[in-house]
């Protein structure tokens, strides 16, 4: 794996759109996370198309341009999106896979972003980060969670291992951004971490958001499995302020067995799911115990990253372990240099 630069104070941050189109329409979020970052001693740029209002942020040749032009500026350091969405697949025939081995950045994004992780991963061998977006979380308001920030650092600016991940109680309070613009959320869950199957695994971090990483089965894009610690979670259903249902993440789960995944993997770690309640929760475990029974890896619950806050940032291809006879899931290795 290519590790790229990491990221230091007074560094550009590029600004991207690669899915939807929600920036322009909720700006007043992207302003207070520029702010944030600004004040964080960091320089910003906004990509040409970054605040297309849409179900998609411009056509994907414009979309892509983008991308493609931060990875060529030497200036940018590092590119977060302001939010996922449905459509980036529609950005990987256009994008320089190639350029971004030779010149690699942080990339951080997370839900629909999934699919750009996996393509850069296949495609350039480059650690890329399955981290906050510009929107939901450092758009946060007043100010983004003080977890999620710090396991931002140790993941983009740290040159050392990111080391033990700590569970931490989460929010999946819905507030409506066309509401509340100054509303802080304020209802949080306890959290603990749950060893569906005990064990202990090592291996390479490659996973996301469940039906993204099926965006590219079957695709040149999709990354081999073989010996990784899968991550997995959950978006949004329908709309946003609901989950994403248990017959939606069966049939995830059951694609992704049939296609082979779970054949190659050492471990399985589950993220915090989306506005389940805990009835809910216990459903899913035990469908994870049904449909996995066949398998002997370890499997560990309630690791808060994807669609939950706050948020740990994830890279891909670096070493970790999870092991239940310490309650530990660690990552090994920095994921810059």
């Amino acid at each position: 794996m290519i590790k790229p630069l990491a990221l230091r104070k007074g560094n550009t941050i590029g600004i991207v759109s690669p899915s939807a189109g929600l920036a322009g329409l909720y700006f007043y979020r992207v302003r207070r996370a520029i702010s944030f970052l600004e004040k964080s001693g960091f320089k910003i740029k906004l990509g040409k198309n970054a605040l297309k209002v849409g179900y998609i942020a411009g056509e994907p040749e414009e979309r892509a341009r983008d991308m493609n032009e931060m990875i060529y500026d030497k200036r940018v350091r590092c590119m977060i999106t302001t939010i996922g969405g449905e459509n980036s697949i529609q950005l990987l025939e256009y994008l320089d896979f190639k350029a971004f081995k030779k010149m690699p950045k942080i990339f951080v994004g997370y839900s629909d972003i999934t699919v750009l992780h996996l393509a850069f991963l296949t495609k350039s061998k480059v650690v890329t980060f399955y981290g906050p977006a510009i929107l939901p979380q450092f758009g946060e308001y007043p100010k983004p969670f003080s977890y999620t920030i710090n396991y931002f650092k140790k993941a983009v600016m740290e040159s050392k291992p990111i080391g033990l991940i700590q569970p931490v109680n989460y929010t999946d309070q819905f507030l409506d951004w066309g509401k509340y613009k100054r509303k802080k959320r304020t209802k949080f869950k306890e959290n603990r971490y749950i060893w569906v199957r005990e064990g202990k695994a090592k291996g390479k971090l490659i996973g996301g958001c469940l039906p993204s990483i099926l965006r590219v089965a079957g695709t040149e894009y999709f990354p081999s499995f073989k010996n990784a610690l899968l991550f997995i979670e959950t978006p949004e259903g329908d709309k946003a302020n609901l989950p994403y249902g248990l017959e939606k993440v069966d049939a995830d789960i059951s694609q992704l067995k049939a296609i082979g995944v779970f054949d190659e993997i050492n471990g399985l770690i589950v993220g915090v799911p989306y506005r389940y309640n805990r009835k809910m929760k216990f459903k899913l475990i035990e469908l994870l115990k049904k449909r996995l029974s066949q398998y002997d890896f370890p499997i560990l619950f309630g690791v808060n990253f994807g669609h939950t806050d706050p948020i740990i940032t994830l890279p891909y291809g670096i070493k970790a372990v999870i092991e239940s006879s310490e309650n530990k899931f660690q990552i090994l290795e920095s994921a810059v240099k």
